[in-house]
C-alpha cells in the first residue's frame, strides 16, 4: 500500500502542537504516524488494510428461469435473446449487448446451449437448457457480478472500522460499474479523508470468481 501523504515532506514551519493538522491514521498492523520507515523509499509506507477476505459483493449470478422458446420444430433464438437481455438489465442493473444463440437448435429434453453476450466490454455466457421437448426452456448467467461501487463502499467500512477515520474510497475500473468476477480481478482504489482529499493511501481491491473481495 502506498501512503500518499508523507508527513516528513511538510514544509519546515508547518504548524505545530494542537493547531497541526491530523495525520491520516494508520490501520490496524500498519505503522502509525511518526513510526520509523526503515528501509523503505522515501515516501512510501505499507502494511496490509486487511488481511482476510471480506464481504461477498456478488451482484447477482443470474438465474433467469424459465421460458418457452418454441419457435416452429427449433427454439426460437430471438426470443432466448431478448429474454437474457431483458433479466440481465432487470437483475443486474446493466444492459448486455451483442446478445448471441445458437440458430437451428432442435427440441429435445436436456439439450443444453450456451449463449454469449458483451457487459460493458466484458463477455458473459448464458447457458439454456430444455426441459422438455416442447421448447420449455431454463436460462442461467455462467458468470458472477460484482458492482464497483460495492467495492467502494466495503473498502470505505473496512477502513473506517480500523482507523475510525470517515473516508471515501474509489476505484478505477475505466468505464465499468459493473465487473464480472474472476480469480485474481484486481483494482487500484484511493481511500481518502472525508475531510481532506489530500490525505489518502492507495490499495489494491482484488476479486474472486465467486465475488469476495480483498484489499491490501
Amino acid at each position: 500500500m502506498t501512503q500518499v501523504h508523507d508527513p516528513r515532506n511538510a514544509q519546515p514551519h508547518a504548524p505545530q502542537g494542537p493547531y497541526a493538522p491530523a495525520p491520516f491514521p494508520a490501520p490496524n498492523g500498519w505503522d502509525g504516524p511518526g513510526a520509523p520507515y526503515g528501509q523503505q523509499p522515501p515516501g512510501k509506507r505499507t502494511g496490509a488494510i486487511v488481511g482476510s477476505v471480506l464481504a461477498v459483493l456478488v451482484v447477482a449470478a443470474l438465474g433467469v428461469g424459465a421460458f418457452l422458446l418454441l419457435g416452429s420444430k427449433v427454439l426460437d433464438t430471438a426470443e432466448a435473446e431478448r429474454q437474457i437481455a431483458a433479466v440481465a438489465q432487470e437483475q443486474a442493473g446493466v444492459t448486455v449487448t451483442d446478445v448471441s444463440c445458437p440458430e437451428d437448435v432442435e427440441l429435445a429434453a436436456g439439450t443444453v446451449t450456451t449463449c454469449t453476450a458483451q457487459l460493458e466490454g466484458q463477455e458473459v455466457t448464458f447457458t439454456v437448457e430444455q426441459t422438455d421437448d416442447e421448447g420449455n426452456v431454463t436460462i442461467d448467467s455462467d458468470q458472477v457480478y460484482v458492482h464497483v461501487a460495492d467495492v467502494e463502499a466495503t473498502l470505505s467500512e473496512q477502513f473506517a472500522a480500523s482507523t475510525g477515520l470517515e473516508v471515501v474510497s474509489t476505484c478505477d475500473a475505466g468505464d465499468r460499474t459493473v465487473l464480472v468476477a474472476e480469480d485474481g480481478l484486481t483494482l487500484d482504489c484511493q481511500v481518502a479523508a472525508a475531510d481532506d482529499p489530500t490525505n489518502s493511501a492507495l490499495v489494491t481491491a482484488t476479486l474472486d470468481a465467486e465475488g469476495n473481495v480483498s484489499f491490501e
